[in-house]
């Protein structure tokens, strides 16, 4: 009799274990669209300057080993003049670069190049124009004496097929030119990703964050990395070798991801060297 009365409550009680199965199971087709990109902007101070400790002979094995530890898919850099480039790409054979001397192939010339990794990019198209009114030819505003450039690439992630523009430049010095040569830059954004896919700028903008320049910018729908990321930082971007003045000009634009995972300028030290460069790499994760 007990075991018939515990058999007519069974029911009722596997009706209370009413388990919900579906948080044990994930879609990998979900998981593989919402993949991550670790990317980068990085200052390189370049290596015809600094004849003192903070020469590029000194810091080269801090760059070779930060990249091997922080491994970006993608890396906009400034200020990287042609023998960078070289050392940078032997030390890590995993990274193609995309970019043209603004002046000519010398060790002098400084190139905004995008590096990326091989096996994971496929490089579709790419270009370069000038922060002038006639960006298509080389040129340079009036009131500077350097040429101005923005390298760009519209990449495809080979694991997936997923497409986007990466943008890298490096703002003048003179704040009286940096709004048109923003102006520049956007407007060529706008017809260069006819397709409207993900994009993001990387840059030395030489400028805070909060500057005026960037209201086109934020006007045209790009976000803040560093703002909008889940987990972030707010260091200064600029560290002068220690002997100048923080700043925090170094930032990512974005448009068309989902959100930032995360952003992180990178402070650690690398191969014993104080200061990789005159400015600390940003990392930033976005999701698509």
């Amino acid at each position: 009799m007990l075991l018939a009365a515990a058999a007519l409550m069974l029911p009722a009680c596997h009706k209370k274990l009413d388990y919900d199965y579906s948080r044990w199971y994930v879609d990998p087709y979900a998981a593989e669209a919402g993949r991550p990109i670790s990317v980068m902007s990085f200052n390189l101070r370049a290596a015809h300057i600094d004849a003192d400790e903070n020469r590029w002979d000194n810091r080269r094995p801090a760059v070779k080993a930060m990249l091997r530890d922080k491994s970006p898919v993608l890396m906009g850099s400034q200020e990287c003049d042609y023998l960078q480039r070289e050392h940078i790409l032997a030390d890590d054979p995993r990274y193609g670069a995309i970019g043209v001397g603004i002046g000519g192939p010398t060790e002098e010339c400084e190139e905004d190049i995008i590096f990326y990794i091989k096996d994971s990019i496929e490089v579709l198209s790419s270009g370069t124009f000038y922060l002038t009114p006639t960006p298509d030819m080389p040129s340079k505003m009036g009131q500077t004496n350097h040429y101005r450039v923005c390298t760009w690439a519209r990449v495809k992630l080979k694991a997936d097929g997923r497409q986007l523009y990466h943008f890298n430049t490096h703002l003048d010095t003179n704040e009286s030119i940096q709004a048109p040569e923003m102006e520049v830059i956007l407007s060529k954004v706008i017809a260069i990703n006819t397709d409207n896919l993900p994009v993001f700028l990387t840059a030395d903008w030489n400028c805070e964050e909060n500057s005026t320049i960037f209201s086109g910018i934020k006007g045209g729908g790009f976000k803040s990395a560093r703002h909008e990321a889940a987990v972030g930082d707010s260091y200064k971007t600029f560290n002068g070798f220690g002997k100048y003045g923080a700043q925090t000009l170094d930032h990512c634009w974005y448009k068309g991801f989902e959100g930032v995972n995360r952003f992180a300028t990178i402070r650690d030290k690398y191969a014993g060297v104080p200061y990789i460069s005159d400015h600390y790499p940003i990392e930033i994760v976005l999701k698509f």
